[in-house]
């Protein structure tokens, strides 16, 4: 049987048609509108491609699309609809959730409240989701939170030093975000240096349009960066990361900003954007900074000091690091990036060796001789994202077959 996968963001649609029974990856797509047209590419089966500009926008043009693809198209991919066990969406913000659940109108209620708290994240899933129930409405449909793997972390990594009630009442605390990407690359780490995992001490840095670290302690996360929404932690794309909350007050107070601006300006005018007044696009800033553009030159410093900074506090939360791993978009392919980020790191074991500069992933770019490893590793959320749907079908259904 086969499983239907959906990523959306906010102005994109990831989506993974895999078999249940090894994992195996059959048809793939990308949708991306947040250019003047609409981006699609499709992968089929035997790696057979094709990329086309869309008229339509959105999350359900993009799936109804891609489900058009999955039946038609040589080679077919899904022969029926039938043949679908269930369709998993990831969910960035699972507030109280700690484990992958199906989706019943309750769930799909809890989700929607934290919308004010994942305001670039929920929405686009809860939208996916009335898509993908309108055209799958007979197969089950599974919600896997991106904090889910954040939910081991002790007391005194989620709890805020903010009044009891905030925290007690009104569920103030750290969550952590990119759960599934974290999880996936703790998991491949350990693979590539072939120890278990529960003996490594890791430091992943998944660095996209949105970015976060975590220590991954003997498999178990302990820490993270992000925290009750995913604009607190490192520096980002749009999102300005952690700053003086004061700083919110005081615009509100006395540039008269009221919260919806303030909100837009946290969120989708700072960061490489606010700073380098170029684009919240790594490649665009590091070419403007190669022009001397001192904005992305700027931006391109404070980014890097934040990941290091944080590199090095996460790495004392554990005692030592055995691997940083560098995954997402910047982390894999941004090789000058990374660079600048481990520079000043050697007092932690972490030397980058010279084949950084062309590495492509899943590769080990430390020097053969130094104490601890820097991995650069292709994320793969679709893979946990499956393992859990899987799971939670299990559990729905012992004998492991479809309702």
């Amino acid at each position: 049987m086969k499983i239907l996968l959906l990523n959306a963001g906010s102005s994109s649609l990831k989506a993974t048609l895999a078999e249940s029974t090894d994992g195996r990856t059959i048809a793939h797509c990308i949708a991306d509108w947040a250019g003047p047209v609409t981006r699609y590419r499709y992968v089929g089966p035997g790696g057979k491609s094709d990329s086309a500009e869309l008229a339509a926008s959105g999350h359900a043009e993009a799936l109804t699309r891609f489900l058009v693809d999955l039946t038609s198209r040589e080679p077919i991919a899904l022969p029926t609809r039938a043949a679908l066990w269930a369709v998993g969406h990831r969910v960035v913000h699972g507030g109280p959730f700690t484990a992958s659940v199906r989706i019943t109108p309750e769930v799909r209620e809890r989700i929607r409240a934290l919308n004010d708290v994942a305001p670039l994240h929920n929405p686009p899933s809860l939208d996916t989701l009335t898509a993908a129930e309108g055209q799958l409405p007979d197969v089950p449909h599974i919600a896997v939170f991106d904090t889910a793997f954040h939910a081991t972390m002790p007391p005194e990594a989620y709890t805020y030093p903010v009044p009891q009630r905030w925290t007690r009442e009104w569920g103030i605390r750290r969550y952590g975000f990119h759960g599934l990407s974290h999880a996936y690359c703790s998991r491949r780490a350990a693979e590539m240096l072939r120890r278990p995992l529960a003996e490594l001490r890791l430091v992943i840095c998944h660095l996209g349009h949105g970015c976060s670290a975590s220590a991954v302690h003997h498999g178990r996360c302990i820490d993270t960066t992000m925290g009750f929404t995913p604009l607190e932690g490192l520096m980002m794309a749009t999102r300005c990361g952690s700053i003086d909350p004061s700083i919110a007050l005081y615009v509100q107070k006395h540039q008269r900003l009221n919260t919806a601006e303030v909100e837009f300006a946290l969120n989708r005018a700072s960061g490489l954007l606010g700073v380098s007044g170029v684009s919240g696009d790594m490649r665009q800033v590091l070419a403007a900074a190669r022009q001397g553009n001192e904005g992305a030159r700027l931006a391109l410093a404070i980014y890097s000091r934040r990941v290091r900074q944080a590199i090095g506090a996460l790495t004392v939360t554990m005692g030592g690091i055995d691997a940083l791993v560098f995954t997402a978009g910047v982390g894999e392919h941004g090789a000058e990036v990374r660079e600048s980020i481990c520079e000043g790191l050697q007092c932690l074991g972490l030397h980058l060796a010279a084949s950084n500069a062309n590495a492509s992933p899943d590769v080990d770019v430390a020097r053969p001789e130094a104490a601890a490893r820097i991995l650069v590793v292709q994320t793969r959320e679709d893979i946990i994202m499956l393992d859990d749907v899987i799971r939670v079908l299990g559990e729905d259904n012992p004998i492991g077959g479809p309702d």
